[in-house]
């Protein structure tokens, strides 16, 4: 994902343009990373308290800051720009990666 965000543009492949394909790949990273980094965390948390609404809560701000941080960090990388769409984009996908796994951890799926 690092590679992704912060290679030069000159750097970055050309793929199939069309419009909003680059908030499409923007939202897919963020909600693959939120996704997979909860099933990190899953592990981590003990059962036998309840740190999930803590857990949550202090997840999602991390995502919200790494959104916000990574799209002001790509203004230093030569053929980047900043956006505000983007971290929306960004927020949107971690935020929703979460939740989808909280669900599925809920439902007890396997997938998690």
């Amino acid at each position: 994902m690092a590679y992704a965000l912060f290679s030069p543009g000159s750097n970055v492949p050309e793929l199939p343009r069309f419009y909003g394909s680059d908030k499409l790949i923007h939202f897919g990273m963020f909600f693959g990373m939120a996704f997979l980094w909860s099933r990190v965390i899953r592990q981590k948390l003990n059962p036998e308290k309840r740190e999930k609404s803590k857990y949550f809560t202090n997840y999602l701000v991390l995502w919200i800051f790494i959104a916000i941080f990574t799209e002001y960090l790509q203004v230093l990388v030569p053929g980047r720009s900043f956006d505000y769409l983007d971290i929306t984009t960004n927020i949107l996908g971690g935020t929703i990666g979460t939740v989808i796994f909280v669900y599925m951890n809920k439902k007890g799926s396997t997938l998690v």
